[in-house]
């Protein structure tokens, strides 16, 4: 893995989303061009969670959608990312947020075994 995205995945993963977002926007405009919608994928998860935390759901659902349609022609693991697990949480957070309900960010690597 990258360091840039292992670093942009841990900053996710510890709750610190502006960091990551940052982060990978650093370098998915050098990235290779198969790789650029993965990138940007996770940029709009990143800014989704921004979005949470400060109350609007309507611009995380919007961030989440856009994450979702990058994504979507990945395969269910990609540079050592979870997608399957991605995929999970965004197929399943419109429903949340309209719920009210909590979201729990979703884990972007596998534990290793």
């Amino acid at each position: 893995m990258l360091p840039y995205l292992a670093e942009g995945l841990r900053l996710f993963q510890d709750g610190q989303y502006f960091l990551s977002h940052e982060t990978l926007e650093e370098h998915w405009a050098e990235a290779p061009e198969q790789d650029r919608n993965f990138y940007q994928g996770l940029i709009h998860l990143a800014v989704g969670f921004l979005h949470y935390d400060k109350g609007n759901a309507k611009g995380a659902r919007l961030q989440f959608n856009k994450a979702s349609k990058r994504l979507a022609d990945y395969p269910d693991e990609y540079q050592q990312v979870d997608l399957k697990e991605v995929r999970r949480f965004l197929d399943e957070a419109p429903d949340a947020l309209e719920g009210g309900d909590p979201l729990v960010p979703p884990k972007l690597v596998k534990p290793v075994r």
